[in-house]
């Protein structure tokens, strides 16, 4: 199980905030990646291994970043038949 804080953040000096920005660039460019493997059919483990030799992240980034990317991907499978209406309702109402 894992456990969550939430906290507040205070930057006294700016370089806190750089290796604060950094950290995100690089957890996105991560999630980025596991999202683009998934999608090629890769296994998760596998990205889950490779992740950190490549991006310099923890194991525990690296599960997250999958994690969100398998949420993403599953969340837009499951919307595309609405969108699928709704451009099909778009078309017909053009063509009337």
């Amino acid at each position: 199980m894992k456990t969550v804080r939430v906290m507040k953040i205070v930057f006294d000096d700016e370089s806190q905030l750089r290796s604060l920005d950094e950290l995100m660039r690089v957890f996105c460019s991560a999630k980025r990646y596991a999202f683009h493997r998934l999608l090629e059919g890769r296994d998760a483990k596998d990205i889950i291994q490779h992740l950190p030799r490549q991006f310099r992240l923890n194991k525990r980034y690296a599960e997250d970043a999958v994690l969100l990317a398998q949420a993403l991907i599953s969340s837009q499978r499951e919307l595309l038949p609405m969108r699928l209406e709704d451009v099909q309702a778009k078309i017909e109402k053009t063509e009337k």
